[in-house]
């Protein structure tokens, strides 16, 4: 956790572990409320006549917990701080397993294999959600349209649609977006990013759509 967050709650005679338990309080106040952890409730047709499962999922990564308690814990793997520290980058973990987790961006280890594809992830998490594609699977849904989704995340960003919701602020020109990709699409405009390169020709874009349009030039030109 930032000495400064730190400093500011001790001057009113909290402690640093004090405080850190505010600010991981303070996160899943404002994550329920705005949608950010989203609680869902699922029925399946073998359920029926009993209480739908409920669910906590963190708006920070989509990490699933079946009860409250437990996504509170897990939230504060998402603010720095604590007594295990990175020994790469310094960075400081509350919880051990926190510490081997983000250890595998420094090492490169993927433990965890699809058993269909092959592909492997850093994270438990990332194999469940990537195990979707394969089983058609979406256990997230919109109770506004019904609309259905494999990533609980995609659900967040999917029900600003109707809320009419924009966090995502330009602060260049000040137009706000509902989704932090289009966000980061938008800003190149004012920064003249092209991330996409044509290897054919080597002309530039700044949306990957705009890029695949371009190749398929190409690839007509071969037939």
């Amino acid at each position: 956790m930032p000495d400064s967050k730190l400093a500011a709650v001790g001057v009113a005679g909290v402690g640093a572990e004090q405080a850190q338990q505010l600010l991981v309080g303070e996160a899943f106040s404002l994550a329920v409320p705005a949608g950010d952890a989203v609680q869902d409730e699922q029925a399946s047709s073998k359920e029926t006549g009993r209480k739908a499962r409920r669910g906590f999922n963190c708006g920070e990564c989509g990490q699933r917990f079946r009860t409250e308690s437990g996504l509170r814990d897990h939230l504060a793997s998402h603010t720095e701080g604590g007594p295990h520290s990175c020994g790469v980058c310094g960075k400081e973990f509350s919880w051990k397993w926190h510490l081997v987790r983000h250890s595998r961006i420094h090492t490169g280890e993927k433990p965890f294999k699809c058993d269909v594809c092959g592909k492997m992830f850093a994270e438990s998490g990332h194999l469940v959600k990537h195990k979707r594609t394969h089983t058609g699977e979406k256990p997230y849904k919109c109770g506004e349209c019904g609309k259905k989704f494999a990533v609980s995340s995609h659900l967040v960003t999917h029900k600003r649609i109707h809320t009419g919701e924009k966090p995502y602020k330009c602060d260049a020109c000040g137009k706000a977006f509902s989704d932090s990709s289009a966000l980061l699409v938008h800003k190149r405009v004012h920064t003249g990013e092209k991330p996409y390169t044509c290897d054919v020709c080597g002309r530039a874009f700044s949306h990957s759509a705009s890029f695949a349009r371009h190749k398929r030039i190409h690839a007509a030109k071969k037939l």
